[in-house]
């Protein structure tokens, strides 16, 4: 970990979102600074009693005068420290829940407005457990700062103040005792929250791995792979328990010498404490005031102590959980981004060029889709006819160049705008856990049941929805497990139909249905791609061949364009590719 990463970064976050509650938690602090009042107080207002009892011990009856206002101190003193307590945990009882609150949901929507790209090589239960993470350990560093160690600082403070009352020695040994004990604390620290961030980095890798497994579920029973899978997590749990015995041998080493200073920081002050009162340099009172003092201080210090170790590692775990809000964004609105506004659905690439990690696929590219027009995109698998659809849907920034759209440049429009009028149809649809009826309506949230219900009927959704029991309020499972792959891409069209988005792109849409269903929604897809612009891509080149134009990609280049026929006549790379299908489809 970085010198000063926690103060300078993790700090700084924790105050964006402390800082729409400060006054509560200033008040908070107050509160707290109470416990120190009560453990240097209380044993003050006692030595008082215990003197006045001494001196009126022959003349007890003469004694309730001088001890009505130690008592009534004593006891509005209670009564005060009672009250702030209670105060403290109502005003925690707000503040800390909705600091979780809005930790989490800015985190989420962070880490949400990042690209597809982002997403491939971040598992998604590792980013889960980071902001759970954060969460939990912003709470409690907030927690042990504002209510432990600065009360803890505080008391030892008022520590040093009444024993310099009392004899200038006892406030010379506290002051050395309390400076040795934060110094092997400081010492620590550093070290401390470097294994506990090194910890929690291991620990969110292996809570990616399980996660990666058990998602996986189906291959893992299809191979039975149960043992290599367990033999697999074992390497990452493996590390996890190194790192983890680490962090915790660090802070039981650093208790050791705590207990050690404890020790010789309390036999020196009850030591002394017992000579000066046989020397008759202090009163009962005083020894009574500074024997308690003495335990309360210990019994803070220790507290302190103890929750230290948490403290190290909530620091840890939080920095290292901060890693993925330093991740930039690579897709994002530019200040002043305006609202996408399409009449004809009219896509330029304007010389684009685009490499993905170290393949180049295209280079200074020109395409140009005219309003309305129906394009059909053809090639091997890798040629780049998925990432000129990426392209468009701006899920990946450009190298170079920029594509338009009604002449606008989608890299100076904002996303939500670009993405909203676009609709597409992938191979493999991304279903949520979710019903039926909501995953249908994720293509216009807004919408109308009515308008639900046509969308479903139009894709055909109705003949298998109204055989589940629950209809439309079925749940799909994770990714739309329940399914079959041909129903979930009946749903994905559904959704399509509802967005009545101008421009549309389908990649294999049809390829998961039967060849009865297929023929029964080509009629719907018909009359959905009608007066917009559309974009197909296609295995079976017999699907293209009613398009306007087909665009043939090679190696990220487009090495032939035209439509059906004239590229068969052309007798080209599109005529090969014909000749050389396998029912219907090109070999992989």
């Amino acid at each position: 970990m970085p010198d000063n990463y926690f103060s300078r970064n993790l700090a700084s976050f924790i105050w964006k979102f402390v800082k729409s509650q400060r006054w509560v938690f200033f008040f908070v602090f107050a509160l707290s600074l109470v416990w120190s009042l009560d453990a240097t107080i209380w044993p003050y207002i006692l030595g008082l009693i215990i003197d006045i009892l001494t001196e009126y011990d022959l003349d007890r009856s003469s004694a309730w005068l001088p001890l009505k206002w130690p008592l009534i101190s004593g006891a509005l003193l209670w009564l005060f420290v009672e009250s702030s307590f209670r105060c403290k945990g109502f005003l925690q009882a707000r503040a800390f829940p909705q600091l979780e609150a809005d930790i989490r949901m800015g985190m989420f929507e962070h880490i949400m407005h990042h690209s597809p790209k982002y997403f491939n090589s971040h598992f998604a239960g590792n980013l889960s457990n980071k902001i759970n993470d954060m969460t939990i350990q912003v709470t409690l560093i907030l927690q042990n700062m504002l209510t432990l160690f600065l009360p803890t600082i505080a008391t030892s403070i008022l520590t040093i103040f009444f024993f310099a009352q009392v004899n200038t020695l006892f406030a010379l040994i506290a002051a050395a005792w309390i400076t040795i004990h934060f110094s092997i604390c400081l010492a620590f620290s550093k070290r401390c929250a470097r294994l506990s961030a090194e910890h929690g980095h291991v620990r969110s890798k292996l809570a990616g791995k399980i996660v990666d497994s058990l998602s996986n579920n189906f291959a893992v029973n299809l191979f039975s792979r149960f043992a290599f899978e367990r033999a697999r997590i074992a390497v990452y749990q493996k590390e996890e328990k190194a790192k983890y015995f680490k962090s915790k041998y660090s802070i039981e080493i650093m208790f050791v010498f705590v207990s050690t200073a404890f020790l010789l920081g309390g036999l020196s002050l009850n030591g002394f404490m017992i000579l000066y009162w046989t020397q008759g340099k202090i009163s009962t009172g005083e020894v009574i005031q500074i024997f308690n003092t003495t335990w309360n201080l210990i019994f803070i210090l220790w507290f302190a102590g103890e929750e230290m170790p948490q403290f190290f590692q909530s620091i840890g775990l939080a920095s290292q959980a901060l890693s993925i809000m330093q991740d930039p964004k690579d897709v994002m609105d530019i200040p002043g981004s305006s609202p996408l506004k399409i009449e004809r659905g009219e896509i330029i690439f304007e010389n684009v060029s685009f490499h993905y990690e170290d393949k180049r696929l295209f280079e200074n590219k020109d395409v140009h889709i005219r309003g309305g027009e129906k394009i059909g995109l053809v090639g091997y698998s890798g040629s780049g006819k998925s990432t000129f659809i990426n392209l468009i849907l701006r899920f990946y920034p450009l190298d170079k160049g920029r594509i338009l759209i009604d002449g606008q440049d989608i890299a100076h429009v904002t996303v939500e705008s670009l993405r909203k009028q676009i609709a597409l149809i992938p191979q493999d649809p991304s279903l949520f856990h979710r019903t039926l009826k909501e995953n249908i309506a994720y293509g216009r949230v807004e919408a109308t049941e009515e308008e639900i219900l046509e969308a479903a009927r139009k894709a055909h959704c109705e003949e298998f929805i109204q055989q589940l029991p629950e209809g439309y309020n079925s749940m799909v499972g994770e990714r739309g497990m329940k399914l079959s792959g041909g129903e979930k891409q009946r749903i994905a069209i559904a959704r399509a139909m509802l967005m009545e988005a101008p421009i549309l792109i389908l990649d294999e849409a049809t390829s998961a249905l039967d060849s009865v269903t297929e023929d029964y929604i080509q009629d719907s897809l018909e009359k959905l791609i009608k007066d917009r612009t559309t974009i197909i891509i296609a295995h079976r080149l017999s699907t293209l061949s009613k398009m306007d134009r087909i665009l043939v990609f090679d190696q990220g280049k487009i090495v032939e364009e035209g439509a059906h026929v004239d590229l068969l006549a052309k007798g080209g790379y599109y005529s090969k590719m014909w000749q050389r299908q396998a029912g219907g489809f090109l070999p992989e």
